[in-house]
């Protein structure tokens, strides 16, 4: 099991999306963010605070690796079947591909709910950011499979929405300390 993991990772990390794997790419991120964006603005979850260019530059480098590369590499690359380790388990069409990633999914939403930091459990466990982070998930499974299991795809598709919400739309000041969040 844990063999069959590492290879998928491993080949995630280095399947290159083609030019029209990364428009499709973007088309997913647009509608992961047109789905998102009036969840979290109806339900006041996301409010317009957006912090300090300098507190962006180093956090958003930090964001590419966690939980960008580190949450897709266990919930999506592990996880998921990738057609480089076994061609007949990546399922043709993407219902199919979606049912095996279910389980997966739930498990990336449920995974945020044991979160240690204790600034952050409350809005872990808060159900509007569960929904989000279903939405999300969804959006970085679409990605992997329609980049044929890239790795490099499922952290930017999850990259871009973390950055956007914690530095234009309130997540930073949600969770971490208020004295790290003063705005420009």
């Amino acid at each position: 099991m844990y063999e069959t993991a590492w290879k998928r990772v491993a080949a995630a990390a280095i399947t290159t999306p083609t030019t029209g794997d990364w428009f499709q790419v973007a088309c997913i991120l647009v509608a992961t963010c047109a789905i998102s964006l009036p969840i979290g603005l109806q339900t006041k979850f996301f409010k317009w605070e957006p912090i300090k260019l300098a507190t962006v530059i180093p956090a958003a480098m930090f964001t590419i690796i966690a939980p960008g590369f580190t949450e897709e590499a266990i919930f999506r690359a592990a996880l998921l079947p990738h057609p480089a380790v076994n061609s007949k388990a990546f399922p043709a069409s993407f219902a199919e591909f979606a049912l095996k990633a279910a389980v997966p999914l739930a498990i990336f939403v449920a995974y945020h709910l044991v979160n240690p930091d204790k600034r952050a459990r409350s809005v872990f466990w808060d159900a509007r950011f569960l929904a989000l982070a279903a939405v999300l998930g969804m959006g970085c499974t679409a990605s992997y499979y329609v980049t044929g299991g890239s790795l490099v795809a499922a952290a930017l598709t999850h990259w871009l929405p973390v950055n956007l919400w914690l530095f234009v739309l309130g997540g930073w000041n949600k969770v971490q300390p208020p004295e790290s969040s003063k705005k420009e």
